[in-house]
């Protein structure tokens, strides 16, 4: 993944390093294999600051498309203009997160990626949106997600267990970065990876 734009905001650079070495250590623990070409899905993608972390992470495997999605224009117009896929397909969708189940035409991802969730905000659109994911993943694919708050990242953990997803891992980030406009609030606080028995 060619990064061919800065990011916007000051720190952003280093809380994507961390949340890369946070998601290879994690994969690494589990033994997800990664020596093969990948589908990737990043839901309620925003920016995709984060696109050169994945795919730093999920090396040495290749990821041959990767697509993010989500509702806002103007963030979505900035993810396309700093994201270049060479050997790859990397596309982004400005969309509902939410309705990937009426997308016919994706493939089964390998690995799903949400970060900073905000199960809280809307727990019925975010039920559709977990449910979908979990339909996407190929056999022994992975969703992963990351929580800004300690109550959400319960939440989300709570309704994908609902659902009987596997979880395989699941740890607080005790190298987040506080953010000072929110007690309690940090980047990539949580880190929790799942599995859907049934895609195994």
């Amino acid at each position: 993944m060619i990064q061919r734009l800065p990011f916007q905001y000051p720190g952003t650079a280093d809380d994507v390093l961390r949340l890369r070495d946070l998601v290879r250590e994690a994969l690494a623990a589990i033994d997800f294999p990664t020596n093969r070409e990948m589908h990737v899905l990043n839901l309620a993608c925003g920016r995709a600051d984060e696109s050169g972390a994945l795919a730093a992470a999920l090396a040495p495997g290749r990821i041959a498309y990767y697509l993010g999605i989500d509702l806002r224009p103007d963030a979505i117009a900035e993810a396309r203009k700093r994201w270049q896929l060479p050997g790859g397909i990397v596309d982004f969708r400005c969309g509902d997160a939410a309705a990937i189940g009426q997308m016919k035409e994706l493939p089964p991802f390998d690995f799903i990626f949400i970060r900073h969730q905000n199960y809280w905000h809307d727990p019925a659109a975010w039920d559709r949106l977990l449910g979908n994911a979990l339909a996407a993943l190929s056999p022994g694919g992975l969703l992963a997600c990351t929580s800004y708050f300690d109550r959400e990242h319960q939440l989300l953990t709570a309704a994908l267990q609902t659902r009987h997803a596997e979880i395989l891992w699941n740890i607080r980030h005790l190298r987040s970065r506080p953010l000072a406009d929110a007690p309690g609030k940090s980047v990539d606080r949580h880190l929790a990876i799942f599995r859907n028995p049934i895609s195994r």
